[in-house]
């Protein structure tokens, strides 16, 4: 079976190679990537990475007057080939987090999907704050940010689908499919129920159990407000992610390791990236300098 990660970014340079690298670990096979837009260099990062990688990249602009995220997840699922079995729609401050003790995440979707009559997954969030930090630092976001919400938070009834994409006729908004057919199910298995009043993309229950998606929402003060904050809603019109939004999320009570026990084997796989687009076995002129700043960043990086 083939496991993508299906996702739309905009400038997300600072942490999208461990993202990459994170994934690729947990043995994520591919990723459908949209940059929509990018200026920080994401867009020449993923263009130098798709030479070494299983990395399909589409330009997808905003439109005036046209949210970019549902777009392009129906972009994404047009040019799905036949050969992907799952997608993962998730954001690029979302990681899968497997919490089966030696079941990979691969292994987990493939248990979940054995019956053919499932056709989507939800996989509820677990929302990580800032750790008090107030400025950016040189280190993966996963080592950074280790202190969570409890799992009662209310925000954590929000998921992330996985899906069969020959069954999804169209997402109703970043968090549910509407499925042409087969059956919506929860981390355990179970038919999926929604939220009596929040509806699509809120589950009634809270589930970390067999997987969840670890939502790094905030990171620092700075991330937040240099990246989130201008960024905006690639989904929702004139939504502005400010002080409340910060505040709402910046949960830090409980520590949680997990996906941190996991920054050794990560950094390894990022050393081996950088390396393989440092080598030269691609060497487009307009990514030699980024491939330099990247050997730079990731010396600097190991230094410390």
């Amino acid at each position: 079976m083939k496991l993508y990660i299906a996702a739309i970014i905009k400038d997300e340079v600072n942490s999208l190679l461990e993202w990459i690298a994170y994934h690729k670990v947990l043995g994520v096979d591919g990723f459908i990537i949209a940059d929509n837009d990018s200026k920080d260099g994401s867009r020449e990062l993923l263009d130098a990475l798709s030479h070494i990688e299983n990395i399909i990249l589409i330009d997808f602009p905003t439109i005036a007057g046209q949210k970019p995220q549902l777009p392009a997840y129906s972009k994404i699922l047009s040019i799905c080939s036949s050969d992907i079995d799952f997608l993962a729609f998730i954001d690029a401050d979302e990681f899968l987090m497997p919490l089966d003790s030696g079941l990979s995440i691969k292994e987990f979707v493939e248990q979940r999907f054995t019956d053919e009559s499932v056709s989507a997954i939800a996989l509820n969030w677990a929302n990580f704050g800032s750790n008090n930090q107030m400025f950016a630092e040189e280190k993966l976001v996963t080592e950074r940010f280790t202190r969570r919400a409890p799992q009662r938070f209310n925000v954590h009834r929000n998921f992330k689908s996985i899906v069969r994409p020959r069954q999804v006729q169209h997402f109703l908004n970043p968090h549910f499919a509407e499925l042409r057919s087969g059956r919506y199910i929860d981390a355990l298995g179970r038919d999926l129920v929604l939220h009596p009043k929040h509806g699509n993309g809120v589950s009634a229950e809270i589930l970390w159990q067999g997987a969840r998606v670890n939502h790094y929402a905030v990171k620092s003060l700075e991330e937040f407000l240099l990246g989130k904050h201008l960024r905006g809603s690639a989904a929702t019109a004139n939504r502005v992610k400010h002080k409340a939004y910060f505040m709402a999320h910046d949960r830090n009570d409980e520590e949680c390791n997990l996906a941190a026990n996991m920054v050794p084997a990560v950094k390894i796989e990022i050393a081996r990236l950088t390396s393989q687009m440092d080598s030269g076995q691609i060497s487009p002129p307009s990514t030699q300098s980024l491939h330099q700043k990247l050997h730079h960043w990731w010396r600097t990086r190991n230094d410390k």
